[in-house]
């Protein structure tokens, strides 16, 4: 079993050859080393503040102390995890301490950077040394590990998991995406499709003089405005009107198109990019190959060269892009619904006019519009079969299922972070302090906590329902050729995308990289999807 002293040990060694490797990269520049730095030491700080604070006003130690009659020898399960857009809590937080006493199982999380995580997954199962259970931020990974054997089947301890089972999310589609060759290998996380939620800093449209855009010629007068008229007001042109994660930055113009390309990458080593399909005709196409997918392309290389697109799109870090943004440096900005809040609540401080609204995605040319839907299952949560406490970690997985589960894991301890008044679920001060940390052990999604607490997140998860979305027309099939192919030829989109944006590579050679992808898998894959699909 890994435990939390050999995760470091082999982290270290990780560590070092990835600074190795970077020593002999190309650097990102000057700008990015010190937001990094920045990022590092915000990180610190807030770390700090929020140890004090849970300190000072945490529940009592009986709560804490394995006095809810546990053994402080009782046996501990491992959970290799990470949550991007959550920073992870202080040592002994209170919803630790309530989750064990809830569940009557001590575990700990191994949580690397989420900046990087899937790849120090990758690492950490080669080593052979696994956790008890693991969690796939890549929704094909256990499809793959499962060849090696190294997956628990799940399917024998269902009965011990009701609440898994009847859960309302885990359909009968969904609890059988994992199931191969008669084994479950992983339990689905389950969600809504509509998750992201366009940005736009409206305070800096109001002092200029803007409307909000509701269609792409609209914002690219206002994008123009925020790069060429110091929205931020510090007398310097130092503002890019677009910035995030990659293609993800773009959903919005994307999906005025009717097509989706990007793939949150602050679990991925580089820049990535979803391949998605499109219904044509009766037929599944790869969006990818598609001459919208070539005008949206065309649009971002020209808005790239007006200076609206911050150049460091595709090569900076999570960390480094929500510093830009709470510095001012971009206004525009597409994400999961929890992540402008956040930013939003520590702008506030230094910014006290701030004010971010959520805007319906711009029409194209065509009037279409919309966000980029994620899949209906949008990863897995494994066992591992080397585990020497299956039951403890199926025990475990049911409990994150329940009410309680639910509840405390999303939204804190009851009477110390939110409280039930006249049928309300009401959030306390203690929540406010310990707001960036909260949701770091929600392992599983669930719209129930999202609708019902009365939390700073909750409109922006309420807004991101209201807009459409363009959805993936193969979601929830999966074949050999895309687990065969998939990683390679997302590589080669990503990379020749991103370099036809910044004007590296011709516009005219989209048409020889569609026919690539196909050559290189692309082809067979989309026989093998449209063999299984059956439009409804």
């Amino acid at each position: 079993m890994l435990t939390l002293k050999k995760y470091l040990s082999t982290l270290t060694v990780f560590s070092l050859l990835i600074a190795l490797l970077s020593s002999c990269g190309q650097s990102l520049g000057d700008e990015a080393g010190v937001a990094s730095d920045t990022a590092a030491q915000v990180e610190a700080e807030t770390q700090t503040e929020a140890t004090e604070q849970t300190e000072a006003s945490a529940p009592s130690d009986d709560a804490k102390d394995g006095s809810d009659g546990q053994s402080s020898d009782s046996p501990v399960i491992s959970v290799f995890y990470t949550k991007g857009g959550a920073e992870k809590p202080p040592d002994n937080d209170a919803i630790h301490a309530e989750m064990e006493k809830q569940s009557g199982v001590k575990f700990e999380f191994i949580s690397p950077p989420s900046a990087n995580y899937t790849e120090q997954l990758h690492l950490m199962l080669a080593s052979g040394d696994y956790p008890d259970i693991t969690t796939f931020n890549l929704l094909t990974d256990p499809f793959v590990y499962a060849q090696d054997d190294i997956l628990l089947d799940l399917k024998p301890y269902l009965d011990q998991m009701p609440n898994v089972v009847n859960y309302q999310d885990n359909t009968e589609a969904a609890m059988k995406f994992y199931d191969v060759d008669g084994k479950l290998i992983a339990l689905p996380k389950t969600t809504s499709t509509k998750r992201y939620n366009m940005a736009i800093r409206e305070d800096w449209i109001n002092k200029l003089g803007l409307k909000i855009p509701a269609t792409l010629d609209e914002l690219h007068e206002v994008a123009t405005a925020f790069v060429t008229q110091d929205p931020d007001g510090n007398g310097q042109n130092d503002t890019y009107a677009i910035s995030g994660l990659g293609l993800d930055a773009f959903d919005y113009i994307f999906g005025a198109y009717g097509v989706i390309l990007g793939e949150t990458n602050w679990n991925a080593p580089n820049t990535h990019c979803n391949i998605y399909f499109k219904d044509v005709g009766g037929k599944l196409v790869p969006m990818v190959t598609l001459p919208e997918m070539k005008e949206a392309i065309t649009l971002l290389n020209q808005w790239y060269v007006e200076g609206l697109i911050d150049p460091e799109f595709a090569s900076q870090t999570d960390a480094i892009c929500n510093e830009k943004y709470e510095q001012s440096r971009f206004g525009i900005a597409t994400y999961w619904w929890a992540w402008e809040p956040l930013r939003e609540a520590i702008m506030v401080q230094t910014i006290p006019d701030v004010k971010i609204t959520r805007i319906a995605p711009p029409t194209g040319p065509t009037g279409i519009s919309g966000m980029r839907a994620v899949p209906a299952v949008i990863n897995g949560v494994s066992v591992m079969a080397d585990t020497e406490y299956p039951e403890l970690c199926v025990k475990f997985l049911d409990y994150l299922h329940t009410e309680n589960g639910l509840m405390t894991s999303y939204t804190g301890v009851e009477g110390y972070h939110w409280e039930l008044t006249d049928g309300k679920y009401l959030t306390t001060e203690q929540f406010n302090n310990d707001n960036k940390w909260t949701q770091w052990y929600f392992l599983f999604e669930s719209e129930w906590p999202l609708h019902k607490v009365e939390t700073h997140q909750v409109e922006s998860r309420r807004d991101a329902l209201k807009w459409n979305v363009v959805r993936d027309d193969a979601d929830g099939i999966i074949v050999d050729a895309k687990l065969t192919y998939q990683a390679d030829l997302q590589t080669l989109i990503a990379e020749n995308f991103v370099n036809m944006i910044t004007g590296q590579t011709s516009l005219d050679e989209f048409e020889s990289i569609a026919e690539e992808f196909m050559l290189r898998g692309g082809q067979e894959w989309t026989d093998e999807v449209n063999s299984k699909y059956n439009p409804s």
